[in-house]
């Protein structure tokens, strides 16, 4: 919802253009939660900042599903299998829920301990 469809295509680039887009979406995410969050207290932005940075940067939703070896866009886009675009829109959704999990993990736990 905060970022553009070339941020979240990009993000995770190993280059100084997916750094500053992973930052620049970050940075919108993260104003817009203190704002809704009522608050302009830098520890806050802080904790929510960096986390977000490292999951969207390092792609650490996707790192999570091959070390449990569950579905990856790889596995999912080099499939030959008859059903492979239902395999890449599912994957889709599976990558989408780790991901998000993963972020409300950390949002949980800044509202827990700050």
């Amino acid at each position: 919802m905060l970022q553009s469809k070339k941020m979240a295509l990009h993000k995770a680039d190993k280059t100084w253009y997916g750094v500053m887009l992973c930052t620049v979406h970050v940075c919108i995410y993260t104003g817009v939660l203190m704002a809704m969050l009522g608050t302009h207290d830098p520890r806050m932005a802080i904790a929510i900042f960096v986390p977000h940075w490292i999951i969207d940067h390092w792609s650490l939703a996707n790192k999570w599903l091959g070390f449990i070896r569950g579905r990856t866009f790889q596995a999912a886009i080099t499939s030959t299998d008859r059903y492979r675009e239902f395999d890449v829109a599912f994957t889709s959704i599976v990558y989408k829920d780790v991901d998000e999990t993963m972020h409300l993990l950390c949002l949980l736990a800044v509202i827990y301990w700050l």
